[in-house]
């Protein structure tokens, strides 16, 4: 099998120490659920390489923008934390995922981008990766932001039959409404907690129904980033036939930060 587990992850520098100041104590739950969850996933153990999708990676419109770039660097400085990066990761190793997606028409765009500076959608999920790892894995950097709900569903079912030989991680990073009270950085809209319920519900069943029949209007005004990273995750599982386990959610600083995680070895 190649796929261990899939997970979401939220992305708030906050999280990360150095940057919080001391205001990280307020994301206490998440901060809690981010430990179990990495746990969880050391004890499947290590994948040869994880995919991580971001929605702040460089997209392609329309498709499913794969990072094939040979060299990454970046971190954490422009939030003041002396973290940083080097990602070295195979070009063919990029290649091989996009040319399998191709010939499951999932639309996907190469993109070369070698600048972490300003993805925390990565920068954060790494972080508590390397720290929770002896040594992380390659990665493969891409986002889903170009595709439409129902083609980031698609993405993971396809992904779940991905093999390569190679067993692999998907690390799906993506924060909630960004609207769930005010003062919040998009501001505040009552369809903000609405639709972070949705999206909770949607894991604990594992069914993404719930989410792909939701008006738009609610998802516009939830202002929300992580949506299609959960789409894909809900996808994978769902063709492992396997479950999802949440593990944390809250919305302190007005932003909706869930974890959750799926032990895809051991789905039936």
């Amino acid at each position: 099998m190649s796929w261990l587990w899939a997970a979401l992850t939220p992305h708030p520098p906050i999280i990360v120490p150095g940057v919080g100041g001391g205001r990280e104590r307020e994301a206490a739950a998440t901060l809690d659920g981010v430990g179990r969850l990495m746990r969880g996933l050391v004890s499947l153990g290590r994948p040869d390489r994880i995919l991580l999708l971001s929605p702040h990676q460089p997209y392609a419109l329309g498709a499913f923008a794969v990072n094939g770039s040979p060299l990454i660097k970046g971190g954490l400085s422009m939030f003041g934390a002396p973290v940083s990066f080097e990602l070295r990761t195979p070009a063919s190793d990029a290649k091989s995922l996009a040319d399998y997606l191709g010939t499951r028409d999932i639309p996907v765009g190469m993109v070369s981008s070698g600048d972490l500076s300003r993805d925390q959608g990565s920068t954060v999920p790494l972080y508590f990766l390397r720290e929770s790892f002896a040594e992380l894995p390659d990665v493969v950097l891409s986002s889903p932001i170009g595709l439409d709900l129902r083609q980031a569903f698609a993405l993971g079912e396809a992904l779940a039959d991905f093999d390569d030989g190679r067993s692999w991680g998907l690390a799906a990073s993506g924060d909630l409404s960004h609207r769930l009270k005010p003062g919040a950085p998009a501001g505040f809209r009552p369809e903000g907690q609405r639709f972070d319920d949705a999206v909770v519900k949607a894991l604990e069943n594992a069914d993404a129904s719930v989410l792909l029949d939701m008006p738009r209007k609610v998802i516009e005004e939830a202002g929300e980033c992580g949506l299609r990273s959960v789409l894909a995750m809900l996808g994978m599982v769902s063709r492992f036939g396997g479950r999802v386990e949440v593990l944390s959610y809250e919305g302190p600083y007005g932003v909706g930060y869930c974890c959750a995680f799926s032990a895809l070895g051991s789905a039936s």
